[in-house]
């Protein structure tokens, strides 16, 4: 499992944009030393720069990321929200730190996660909670249960929730719900550009999910230039993984 994960973050990272273009360069610098750059290694050097730097600036990277977030849009309706049973929050990062509080723990998608997930059991407060994520390699606590303990330090809910900590990706994430209360209806919460995969999953393996997407990064799309910047950067690499990862669901399972 653990081989199996590691290989997956080398993955993911080589074909990310700075990591593909820099092996690019280093490979450009390589035959630049030698005297050996021929006309069609700069056609090539080119284009991968100016594709590089369309996909890291704005709209190009709302416009990829955007065509995610914008499969299902915010749960509002009381009436559905009313109907779930259960409600899963998934993980989203996190670091273990223990003379930090829960809450500070938790990565940026994650505490978004989290407030979506509160501000739905507010509205239903009948639903269970579902804390979804196993270890992050050595880490001491479980995803599941820094989500748990923040929410428990956040609210004054005193109902015991379900902790999943057995999941390590998305899929296990899915097959493990599906375990724990089969075709109840549930409340899916994530990121909105993870979402699309969360329920092709989550469909996939026989759940019976509502979605409830948040941590939109597009709220108002523009479509003015912009030189690259770390958020464009950030909306293209999460785009490319979240298509990488379906594709990759859909041929091989």
């Amino acid at each position: 499992m653990l081989k199996r994960i590691i290989l997956k973050k080398i993955l993911t990272i080589l074909i990310f944009p700075i990591s593909l273009f820099g092996i690019i360069c280093i490979w450009f610098i390589y035959h630049l030393s030698r005297n050996s750059v021929t006309k069609k290694i700069k056609i090539i050097f080119i284009s991968s720069f100016v594709f590089f730097f369309l996909i890291t600036m704005q709209p190009f990277a709302s416009i990829f990321i955007n065509s995610l977030e914008n499969d299902y849009e915010c749960l509002l309706d009381s009436n559905k929200i009313k109907s779930a049973e259960y409600i899963i929050i998934l993980g989203g990062g996190y670091s273990d730190y223990a003379n930090m509080p829960a809450s500070s723990q938790l990565g940026v998608s994650s505490l978004a996660r989290l407030v979506e997930g509160i501000r739905l059991k507010k509205i239903n407060p009948s639903a269970q909670l579902i804390f979804s994520g196993g270890k992050q390699f050595n880490e001491n606590n479980t995803q599941a249960c820094l989500l748990n303990k923040a929410y428990l330090s956040l609210t004054n809910d005193t109902v015991k929730n379900i902790l999943n900590e057995q999941a390590h990706n998305t899929k296990s994430e899915a097959d493990e719900a599906f375990k724990l209360i089969g075709k109840s209806k549930l409340i899916l919460v994530t990121t909105a550009s993870h979402m699309p995969r969360s329920v092709y999953l989550f469909n996939k393996m026989g759940c019976n999910v509502i979605a409830a997407p948040c941590d939109f990064t597009v709220k108002d799309l523009d479509y003015f230039p912009s030189f690259p910047n770390g958020m464009s950067i950030h909306q293209t690499e999460v785009s490319i993984h979240e298509y990488v990862a379906i594709f990759g669901y859909k041929l091989f399972d």
